[in-house]
């Protein structure tokens, strides 16, 4: 099965990925980013896939708050 070289810009965007799907790329980045994914399905499939994770496991996941006493624990094993 033929499958294509990725360019220098696939890997510059496989680098950005993630900064973009969690909204922390610049603007100029996130700019870079979208103008690559118009000209390179693996790319965007790549994008789309890893959007759709998210999108998932943000509905999926429940948020409880985390009770004051474990926090309090949790801050003075990191200190």
């Amino acid at each position: 099965m033929f499958k294509p070289k990725k360019s220098a810009t696939c890997c510059d965007c496989v680098k950005s990925l993630q900064l973009v799907v969690d909204g922390e790329a610049s603007k100029d980045q996130e700019a870079y980013f979208m103008n690559h994914l118009d000209e390179c399905l693996p790319c965007y499939d790549s994008f789309q896939l890893e959007k759709s994770i998210k999108e998932v496991l943000q509905q999926k996941i429940e948020k409880k708050c985390c009770p004051p006493h474990v926090i309090e624990n949790i801050r003075a094993k990191l200190r």
